[in-house]
């Protein structure tokens, strides 16, 4: 996964398919939102216990809605590389793909 883009206080990556948007808080927290195929995945990604998943491997994770009311992530800064990390070893292993629920992005919010 590589950095695509930096703005302030916010980082784009991508690997594929899969984009993460990064947005650092200043607190010590990390917002994550992750998308597949230009569409929102973490309703998904609920459904297939990717909590749990990340408390197995001591990963605290709360779900978030601050950007745009759309769903996302938040890990502490110490978490964050190991977090990238199992959002695309959760993906591949689960074989996940968007869900009819999941919400689609167009380039321009995405960019924000």
């Amino acid at each position: 996964m590589f950095k695509e883009k930096q703005h302030q206080h916010t980082k784009w990556f991508l690997d594929g398919d899969l984009k993460l948007r990064q947005q650092d808080f200043g607190d010590g927290r990390i917002g994550i939102w992750v998308l597949l195929h230009n569409v929102n995945v973490c309703f998904t990604m609920l459904m297939f216990d990717f909590i749990e998943w990340c408390q197995e491997m001591d990963i605290n994770l709360e779900v978030d809605k601050s950007w745009n009311d759309h769903r996302g992530f938040v890990v502490g800064s110490k978490d964050l590389v190991l977090f990238r990390s199992e959002i695309k070893r959760f993906i591949d292993i689960n074989n996940l793909k968007p869900g009819e629920d999941d919400e689609k992005f167009s380039e321009d919010e995405w960019y924000s």
